[in-house]
């Protein structure tokens, strides 16, 4: 048997799974610029579009040395419009007139706290910057109108909705109120009702009273004026006349009130 096949047949030992094994880490996603060099302070922003609630750290460095460092956190509306996050990943640098004569020595680096990942930020040249910023100015003030706007538009919203809501209620308490008065109308005429029917009823009263005096009146005189015999009949009659009238006054009282 030859080397070589000696070799094709040799039994191959699994070797030992030496590799480190590293946590699962999202890689980071960093993307930023520098927007000017405005005087002194240095404008721009960065974000790591996997981690967009970190704020990543910029540092300035000037032939490799730092001088300066920042976070990445101040707010802006572009930013948000544009779907950077929150808008919370702008920064600004101030920087000091050596700084800014030395510019073309300068470096810009934002770097991810949770990963170490770095992104350096081009700075770009002066007159690049200036045309920038001379777009950036009006660009932002009218962002900013646009934003209050917005801000007075969702305020009147609120306010509108609070006043539709007055409204309802003014409504319910007019209508709760409405069938109050109905009610206290109905009752009020139901009493007026009552009364007249009870005024009715004394006149009644009355009449009926004065034709029992009458009646009494004449009975007395036939008492007198007829025998004996016929004053038991005619006490009878009266008797049952009496009657007959306390009965109809009755029914009449039955008919006022249940009508």
């Amino acid at each position: 048997m030859t080397t070589a096949q000696y070799q094709d047949n040799e039994v191959r030992l699994p070797e030992q799974d030496q590799e480190v094994r590293l946590p699962n880490i999202n890689p980071s996603r960093l993307n930023g610029r520098v927007d000017a060099l405005d005087g002194s302070r240095l404008h721009g922003w960065i974000w790591d579009e996997a981690r967009p609630d970190e704020a990543i750290t910029v540092r300035v460095s000037l032939d490799g040395k730092v001088v300066a460092e920042a976070k990445a956190d101040q707010s802006r509306i572009d930013l948000r419009r544009n779907g950077i996050g929150d808008g919370k990943h702008a920064f600004s640098i101030d920087l000091d007139e050596t700084l800014v004569a030395a510019r073309a020595r300068l470096t810009v680096v934002g770097v991810s706290a949770a990963t170490g990942v770095e992104l350096e930020l081009r700075l770009p040249a002066a007159d690049e910057l200036a045309a920038e910023a001379a777009i950036a100015v009006p660009l932002a003030r009218f962002f900013d109108k646009v934003e209050m706007l917005i801000v007075l538009n969702r305020r009147a919203q609120l306010a509108q909705k609070e006043l539709n809501e007055k409204l309802d209620r003014i409504a319910a308490r007019l209508e709760e109120n409405h069938a109050l008065a109905e009610a206290t109308k109905a009752e009020t005429e139901s009493q007026t009702e009552i009364v007249r029917r009870l005024g009715e009823l004394d006149v009644f009263q009355l009449r009926f009273d004065g034709t029992l005096r009458g009646f009494d009146e004449r009975l007395d005189a036939i008492r007198k004026e007829a025998r004996a015999p016929l004053r038991q009949v005619t006490v009878i009659l009266g008797f049952l006349s009496t009657l007959a009238a306390v009965m109809s006054f009755v029914t009449l009282a039955v008919t006022l009130w249940g009508g």
